[in-house]
């Protein structure tokens, strides 16, 4: 590996957590790890695809998703620099991809395969693999927020829960979401013009102002009423 993978989004990475630059640079160097540059809309793996390494985002954003039966997209998740992909598929039997992912914009990425991170040796080889169940537990939980949308019987209980979730993640009652409405719409299983309208409503009854890509929540109490 060159230095262009000592990059910032690559030693901030959950994954390096607390492990030195240094440490990392020789790890990228004998682990048999790539890294390549995809354009907008390239598929870095489709569904049913073998996956054999995780990726980790450099630069970009990407999305995984999966098709229903009509050819639309049931978004799984958005995600950008220092995130990962397939995880939790490498290390799997048949190690077969569920979703399709893409790059959402030009984007870099380091492959890592599963065997280097389990071979890693020592402290440094300990804390990587620390680091990893860490990212699995979070993409665990991120798996059973949607879930809990979706099982949320009205679309304005579904909008409530996800913008309380995403202004305690972003530590205020303003914030800026990092997908697009046409995401989030899918993400909460409905299309983008009955979201527009619900979210029209919401600000009517004084739960919410909506700035484009911005939201301030008006009335936490109200907004946690709308759910079961």
């Amino acid at each position: 590996m060159d230095n262009l993978s000592l990059s910032p989004a690559l030693l901030s990475a959950p994954l390096f957590a607390g492990l030195p630059a240094q440490a990392v640079d020789d790890f990228l160097r004998t682990a048999h790890c790539r890294r390549e540059s995809f354009a907008r809309g390239a598929i870095l793996h489709g569904q049913g695809d073998e996956v054999k390494a995780a990726g980790l985002i450099l630069s970009g954003k990407i999305k995984a998703y999966r098709l229903n039966r009509q050819g639309e997209e049931n978004l799984q998740s958005v995600m950008g620099p220092g995130a990962m992909f397939g995880d939790m598929l490498m290390a799997t039997d048949n190690g077969k991809s569920p979703v399709t992912v893409e790059c959402t914009e030009d984007a870099g990425v380091l492959f890592i395969p599963f065997e280097s991170i389990m071979a890693a040796p020592g402290e440094f080889g300990n804390r990587l693999r620390v680091n990893l169940l860490h990212e699995l537990s979070a993409r665990y939980w991120a798996l059973n927020r949607k879930v809990r949308y979706l099982s949320e019987r009205s679309l304005r209980g579904r909008i409530a829960l996800f913008l309380l979730d995403a202004a305690k993640d972003e530590g205020g009652l303003t914030f800026t979401l990092s997908m697009t409405r046409e995401a989030m719409a899918s993400l909460l299983g409905v299309n983008r013009s009955a979201l527009s309208r619900e979210l029209s409503r919401m600000e009517k009854d004084g739960l919410l102002a909506v700035y484009r890509g911005s939201f301030r929540l008006l009335s936490r109490e109200g907004l946690e009423s709308c759910f079961d």
